[in-house]
């Protein structure tokens, strides 16, 4: 069976380690750090990949690592981390782990009847290309993409879990990781390991982007409120009860679609601002979206125009869980199809870029 999704593409905006106010990483960029994983993952009983102690940090969304995928002719790598989930979000799979630690393939809950230690959640795959300094998340129907937890997992392994051998690790009196080079180097700052990533859209510089900001005359958002509670999210979802609105009823329905609409003329930086916030966000294919009226009519372009994405579909073989190698099988097949526009926008502005400095 075909599992249909979708590409969201991440810019690293850092990755490595930073000493204060400077923007340049002393090492662990990318490909090193994302390899150091997966040397550290290889050998090592899955309950044991989630980087935070779970008794410690009871508010923290458990996530484990069940595989690292890495094609040497690419460079690229392919996770498939396991976020701890609820229920509320649809079937729940859960992996057995047995006495050694080893793991057997996911199941359904509706479907299990093991009486071994089970770690309920969903999949979340994630591609890194190296080559680019990008990463994509890949949302199917049964996995969840978060790329905050992604960005939290990653520096918490960094930081708590993975041996550095050509450093020391030492912690603050607040519990924050300092990185040192090791004794004997001339180079004795304390460096912090950072991992940062923001949503990938097009260049401020292509002609679409350009075209948009002359046409625009009105930034138009949607969100579902609630009527029944205070809205405790940001924005004017949270003013929403102050309003009496007449025909509508808590008792039948607790949460409204609302829609407003505010002249603007935004600048070519600022639409990309509201492009990329959207983005990181919302879920593509949801209500609540951020969009633009134009030339002064009705017609509306919505942001997801001008994120990065692409379609994936995926043979499954009637398995629930992809494996790393056959959804990378998937995306090489398919790999020049999904970068070529990427390469193009970045070709795009280190044009500007150079001008800029000539």
């Amino acid at each position: 069976m075909l599992q249909s999704g979708y590409i969201n593409f991440f810019e690293v905006n850092k990755c490595g380690l930073y000493r204060l106010f400077n923007e340049t990483p002393k090492a662990l960029e990318l490909e090193e750090t994302i390899a150091k994983l997966k040397d550290w993952k290889e050998g090592r009983n899955f309950e044991a990949t989630n980087p935070w102690d779970p008794k410690r940090n009871r508010n923290k969304t458990p996530c484990f690592c069940h595989e690292i995928h890495h094609n040497e002719n690419t460079g690229d790598f392919l996770l498939v981390l396991w976020k701890g989930d609820s229920d509320r979000h649809g079937p729940l799979y859960g992996i057995t782990i047995n006495p050694d630690g080893s793991t057997e393939k996911a199941i359904k809950q509706t479907q299990t009847n093991s009486k071994k230690p089970m770690v309920w959640g969903r999949p979340s795959y994630y591609w890194v290309i190296p080559e680019l300094n990008i990463i994509a998340s890949i949302k199917f129907e049964n996995s969840r993409c978060d790329s905050a937890m992604f960005q939290d997992w990653v520096t918490g392994c960094i930081n708590l879990r993975v041996d550095l051998p050509d450093h020391k690790k030492t912690l603050t009196e607040k519990g924050f990781t300092r990185i040192q080079m090791p004794d004997g180097d001339a180079d004795q700052y304390r460096y912090s390991f950072q991992f940062d990533l923001s949503m990938k859209s097009l260049s401020t510089s292509s002609a679409e982007m350009t075209e948009l900001t002359k046409r625009v005359t009105h930034i138009i958002r949607r969100e579902t409120v609630t009527i029944k509670n205070v809205d405790k999210r940001k924005g004017f979802a949270k003013f929403f009860q102050r309003f009496e609105v007449p025909y509508i009823s808590a008792e039948n329905q607790s949460t409204r679609r609302v829609e407003l609409k505010i002249e603007a003329k935004p600048t070519v930086e600022e639409i990309k601002q509201i492009i990329t916030q959207y983005a990181s966000d919302h879920e593509a294919g949801t209500w609540e979206d951020v969009g633009f009226s134009v030339d002064n009519t009705t017609k509306t372009v919505w942001a997801s125009k001008y994120r990065l994405t692409e379609n994936i579909s995926v043979e499954d073989h009637g398995e629930p869980i992809l494996t790393a190698e056959r959804l990378y099988a998937t995306i090489l097949g398919n790999r020049d199809k999904y970068l070529d526009p990427i390469r193009k926008d970045l070709e795009l502005d280190s044009i500007k870029q150079a001008a800029a400095h000539a």
